[in-house]
């Protein structure tokens, strides 16, 4: 019965561009990793984004269904990528090699999966309940680092009640201090509702967010993109403020601001929600605004350089004067998309994060421009420099009836210093 918004983004570092702007219009970020120990540190771009960010995370180790390491194994392995400690909030249980449920850590409460379907109390078998009772103890003893109450209890030996271990997991997660890891396996249904529920419980208000931003932004742009009949688009998120149609902001008004669907009009977004903002060219993804003005986001939002460079050109030359508008408009929101100019040939040259991303931007240009191109490698450019000076003496003498020619020529070469050009 709440509702919730869910910024997806694919793995793989070909899809990273994006990552940071949605990072900064985020409460919290659930990054998602393979029960494979070789395949879980893949993320690690990912999980370094997310420390720079300083954003509260949550670990889901997903496919569980076909583990291919233990759980420990995997979290070990991200371990070495995270300034955080990384800490298990579940234990599996197993049969055989199958993992047929989970125990929670903190209530100390079995769960049975079951397909596309939610998961049943159970008992905690027998044969997990050594690995839950040690799994149990790192786990308090982890959030104790945060906690003097819990510290005591767990020095005295007392029983630590789940609901005070709840409260300290929402305190740590807040604060960003621990990343709790869960497991399941979304294509199955099983583990989500364990996984909303901690987001439900622990997971930060607005508040936090405009905090991280050093409260000057009014709103964040988390992605853009061009629809038909609209032209660009560009989510939007109020941190700090209300953001309302008509009203200025970036320096310039709103338009008008609708749902996720594009077609239901809002009237204004409150702080904390989300809505697309259109016939607001002025808005551009990747930035934080106040009313009168737009900034880039921190340093960690930034993209990396992109360093798949490939020249494109059109298969009809009717397209050929339309093309370089079509790019601006897709640099304008995709922030991992550099354009260029080869110089030989006057063609644009695509800077992308690779070429899967190259394929997106291609067919955009098809699906939404209509202007069909081919790829092709930038034609590599032979340029030489001189390495030592030398002065060339030449007399030009030239009769051939009337007026003479004669000429001193003089020509010295010398090399400048590196990188100061041609003169």
């Amino acid at each position: 019965g709440e509702d919730w918004a869910a910024i997806d983004i694919a793995g793989g570092t070909e899809n990273i561009a994006p990552v940071g702007p949605a990072l900064a219009a985020s409460d919290a970020v659930v990054l998602c990793v393979p029960a494979d120990a070789d395949g879980a540190v893949l993320a690690a771009p990912y999980l370094r984004m997310i420390e720079e960010a300083d954003v509260p995370a949550i670990i889901f180790v997903n496919k569980t269904d076909a583990p291919v390491s233990r759980m420990s194994e995997t979290v070990s392995a991200l371990q070495s990528y995270s300034r955080h400690h990384i800490v298990l909030r579940e234990v599996p249980i197993r049969e055989g090699e199958d993992i047929v449920g989970v125990v929670d850590l903190v209530s100390e409460r079995a769960w049975k999966f079951h397909e596309g379907e939610p998961s049943t109390l159970m008992e905690i078998p027998a044969a997990v309940r050594a690995r839950e009772e040690e799994a149990r103890a790192e786990l308090l003893e982890s959030y104790a680092d945060f906690d003097d109450a819990l510290l005591e209890e767990i020095i005295e030996d007392q029983k630590v009640m789940p609901e005070e271990v709840y409260d300290v997991a929402s305190k740590t997660l807040q604060h960003h201090d621990l990343v709790p890891a869960f497991i399941g396996s979304a294509e199955h249904r099983n583990g989500i509702t364990r996984l909303m529920k901690a987001l439900r419980h622990e997971a930060p208000t607005v508040d936090v967010a405009a905090e991280r931003l050093a409260g000057k932004a009014v709103a964040v742009s988390a992605v853009a993109d061009v629809v038909k009949h609209l032209g660009k688009t560009v989510l939007v998120r109020a941190i700090g403020g209300k953001v309302s149609g008509g009203q200025t902001l970036g320096g310039d008004n709103v338009g008008s601001i609708t749902d996720l669907d594009a077609k239901t009009a809002l009237g204004a977004l409150e702080p904390g929600a989300i809505g697309l903002t259109v016939k607001s060219d002025h808005l551009a993804a990747g930035q934080m605004f106040s009313k009168k003005s737009a900034k880039p986001l921190p340093d960690w939002a930034q993209p990396h350089p992109s360093a798949y460079r490939r020249i494109v050109t059109v298969v009809h030359e009717k397209d050929d004067s339309r093309l370089s508008t079509a790019l601006d408009r897709l640099g304008e929101i995709d922030p991992g998309l550099g354009v260029s100019q080869d110089e030989k040939s006057g063609s644009p040259v695509l800077a992308t994060q690779g070429p899967l991303h190259l394929r997106r931007v291609m067919a955009k240009l098809n699906d939404d421009f209509g202007i069909e191109v081919e790829e092709g490698p930038v034609p590599p450019a032979l340029r030489e420099t001189i390495r030592r000076g030398k002065e060339v003496h030449y007399r030009h003498r030239k009769q051939s009836g009337g007026a003479g020619q004669f000429a001193d020529v003089v020509v010295e070469l010398k090399p400048e210093a590196r990188g100061s050009g041609f003169a």
